[in-house]
């Protein structure tokens, strides 16, 4: 269980567990929610950002006592030790995915058969996710990028389980609530199990009676999981209540506001990322960052609170992002930097008149020295279509060896 402790911002120590500013975080929203505090510039950082309190996590880190009676020297990586730690998580990520798949694959196979649904099977893999979420959420968030058309219904599944948690976290929620946040959004579609394929896999947009039969999942999800003893309820709520809208305009209930469940406000904003972004039989799937700039606009949908919290969990640029850099190049964002979320970690581009990649580069926006930095949202669609936005994300696997420079 976490157990977060106030303390003053000019307490903080090397070693603490860095949760969050005690304030509206929204007027700070370059910050990580937290981090293992390992450097003094860290430090520096949070007292420039002009917060009197902070809050830290003794179960991750040390606590005030410790720090007073023992000074904890900078914490200094090894050469290359950061990349292999990301590897490694990233192989890992890698493999649970992979596991994950196959696991949700079933799981819609047996529903669809009207087969009894092994809840435990589903607790276990959604307590992985979270534990790989709560080591580095960089790591799966960039795999769940790697999705194919075909896979969309199951592995839209992990994906929103996985943003789940992840907001969870950023909304300072404790490891117990972020695993049912995360089971809440690994079920919420299982109604889907049970819509035509034909529907589910049309390869073009959907006539309005069949707009009303996908509009079914909620219920159709709903009866089949009250049916089994082990399903908390707000699983059944999640399930149910996913597609409502602040304003009531959603289904199947048209609730509103607080009417509205914490996990389904969460569950709303998560389930749309996902699904916008994600390429599918009868669309492209927008830029990430663009996603989010729409998402924005769209008044009376998402919880308002929810939705920031949202922004500040994936970061301004999410992974998966495309952009224009200072120095003219197209980049792909390919990870997040832990404290300020304008730099992240890209891959950039150069390229001839023809559009053929002739050069590229792994840069981190965030090192010293580094003077290119992102201008504006791009969104080209040729690297969509060439391919580099999955190729880049799978190079991630092999940061360490890639024949690339480093910049910074």
């Amino acid at each position: 269980m976490t157990r977060l402790k106030k303390i003053e911002v000019g307490q903080l120590s090397v070693g603490m567990y860095f949760s969050g500013f005690d304030g509206p975080w929204i007027d700070t929203p370059f910050w990580r929610t937290s981090f293992l505090v390992r450097k003094t510039s860290e430090i520096a950082r949070a007292q420039a950002a002009g917060y009197t309190y902070c809050w830290i996590d003794t179960d991750q880190g040390i606590d005030l006592a410790s720090a007073e009676a023992d000074r904890l020297p900078e914490i200094e990586e090894p050469d290359g030790a950061s990349g292999t730690s990301s590897r490694s998580e990233l192989d890992d990520a890698l493999r649970l995915y992979e596991n994950a798949k196959q696991t949700t694959q079933q799981m819609f196979k047996q529903a669809r058969l009207g087969k009894t649904l092994d809840v435990e099977n589903c607790k276990n893999l959604v307590e992985e996710i979270a534990t790989s979420v709560a080591r580095d959420s960089n790591a799966l968030l960039s795999i769940i990028r790697l999705k194919r058309v075909d896979e969309y219904t199951y592995l839209h599944s992990i994906a929103v389980c996985t943003l789940m948690v992840a907001l969870a976290r950023t909304l300072g929620m404790d490891d117990i609530a972020c695993k049912e946040a995360g089971l809440a959004g690994y079920l919420h579609d299982v109604g889907k199990a049970f819509i035509p394929l034909e529907i589910l896999n049309k390869p073009d947009r959907l006539s309005e009676q069949e707009y009303k039969i996908i509009q079914r999942h909620p219920a159709l999800g709903y009866d089949y999981l009250k049916g089994f003893s082990g399903v908390p309820d707000y699983v059944l709520d999640v399930c149910l209540h996913h597609h409502e809208k602040i304003d009531g305009s959603g289904y199947p209930s048209r609730h509103q506001g607080n009417q509205i469940s914490m996990y389904s406000r969460m569950a709303a904003v998560c389930d749309v990322y996902d699904a916008v972004t994600s390429e599918r039989s009868y669309k492209s799937g927008w830029d990430p960052a663009e996603s989010l700039s729409r998402m924005a606009s769209w008044q009376g949908h998402f919880d308002r609170p929810i939705f920031l919290a949202f922004v500040k969990a994936l970061g301004i640029y999410p992974i998966g992002s495309i952009v224009k850099l200072q120095s003219g190049r197209t980049a792909l964002v390919i990870r997040q930097n832990h404290v300020d979320l304008t730099k992240p970690v890209v891959k950039a581009f150069v390229t001839t008149p023809s559009i053929e990649v002739v050069e590229s580069e792994i840069i981190d926006l965030s090192a010293p020295g580094q003077t290119d930095a992102i201008a504006e949202r791009s969104g080209q669609d040729w690297l969509k279509s060439n391919g580099l936005v999955i190729d880049s994300l799978k190079a991630m696997m092999e940061a360490s060896d890639l024949p690339m420079r480093i910049s910074g």
